[in-house]
């Protein structure tokens, strides 16, 4: 009987985490024991009614993830075979926010693991937290050197580096995906969406930041989802002590043109790329001064278009955090290899989604639409 704790399960990773070890579970002739943990309920999470449904079958539990205590219950009544955590990585918290909420937590998930031996720990990283090339649109494989851009990247390194340290843990993965999108997704491509939806209604080109020839490595939450599991199973065949790092990023090498192209087309509008002269400019704005200027030109229109079409409250904003990786996209752009866990023996894993399309990023906005959050003129 497979048993799988899943600590983070209601954010954007998790809930597909979910999807997917429910989706496996119903195939299997065998009984899985499947328990997600996190602190907000999934009736309250903004999620569309068939995903409550499978909260609904496994077993859910909510609680404050700061306290060990709570996550020495969660841990407490089964010996687990896989341990999934995903540390909560919404962009622009304080220091401290993200000390409690990703080093201190994935750390004590890993003496928990430990403790009641677990064969195998996943944890959630980012791929974001590399030392930018000479070459900027060289891919970064999993060895090269970190270099925290911000608070949140400089929190995932230093809890990656404990991680590795921890004395008597089980077998650990670390998985940093790149730039992800999917279902729930509400920071890392929707801002680029609202920008869209925007230039539909007002018959105007949609704006894009940076050369079109940047890359923009994406991966798709699904993918992400199967990695962990995937890993979780490989990496419990291994020796007790085993540790594996892999990137996560589809094999479509995605670029800025690409990606924004994608978008358009889905909008039915046309990008519109901003001369070098702008580029050369806004590159050597401040970081906050630069995201100030595009919040401030998306912000008003997006909250127009919600009130002509009846929406008066929606968690959605085009508003980009310093911390979003686009904003720095000239500084760092975001090349990342992601084939080695595609070629790691034993691993069973290949991307389902091989690249960004139209076609991928329609089923965000139908379930945006669905829950009465985003206008349904598209």
């Amino acid at each position: 009987m497979p048993s799988v704790l899943v600590v983070g399960s209601a954010n954007f990773y998790g809930r597909a985490v979910i999807q997917e070890l429910c989706a496996q579970r119903d195939l299997s002739s065998d009984t899985w024991m499947i328990r997600g943990v996190d602190k907000v309920l999934p009736e309250l999470a903004l999620f569309p009614p068939n995903v409550i449904k499978l909260f609904e079958s496994v077993d859910y539990r909510m609680g404050n993830l700061r306290s060990a205590e709570f996550l020495e219950q969660a841990f407490g009544d089964t010996q687990w075979d896989y341990v999934i955590n995903i540390a909560e990585y919404k962009f622009g918290q304080t220091a401290a926010v993200y000390e409690q909420d990703v080093r201190l937590m994935s750390l004590e998930v890993a003496r928990l693991a430990s403790k009641y031996k677990a064969k195998a720990l996943v944890h959630v990283s980012t791929a974001h937290v590399f030392k930018p090339h000479g070459s900027p649109n060289t891919p970064h494989v999993e060895d090269d050197a970190m270099e925290a851009s911000n608070e949140l990247a400089a929190t995932h390194v230093r809890t990656e580096q404990e991680l590795q340290m921890c004395k008597g843990r089980p077998p650990l993965v670390i998985l940093r995906p790149a730039l992800c999108y999917g279902p729930g997704d509400r920071q890392n491509v929707v801002p680029m969406l609202i920008s869209a939806q925007i230039s539909r209604a007002t018959n105007q080109p949609m704006p894009i930041l940076w050369d079109k020839d940047l890359r923009v490595s994406t991966v798709h939450v699904a993918d992400v989802a199967r990695a962990c599991i995937q890993s979780a199973k490989w990496i419990a065949t291994q020796n007790q002590e085993s540790f594996a790092v892999f990137n996560l990023a589809d094999p479509g090498d995605t670029t800025n043109a690409k990606l924004a192209n994608a978008v358009a087309q889905l909008f039915n509008v046309k990008p519109s790329f901003q001369n070098s002269a702008f580029n050369f400019i806004a590159k050597r704005l401040k970081t906050s001064e630069l995201t100030e200027e595009v919040n401030e030109s998306l912000l008003g229109p997006w909250m127009e278009l919600l009130t002509q079409h009846g929406i008066a409250n929606s968690p959605l904003s085009p508003y980009i955090d310093a911390e979003h990786p686009y904003c720095r996209l000239e500084h760092c752009p975001l090349a990342i290899n992601g084939s080695r866990v595609e070629n790691t023996q034993g691993l069973d894993f290949k991307y389902q989604y091989s690249s960004v399309s139209p076609d991928t990023l329609r089923p965000m906005i139908d379930e945006f639409q669905q829950l009465g959050l985003w206008p349904t003129s598209i």
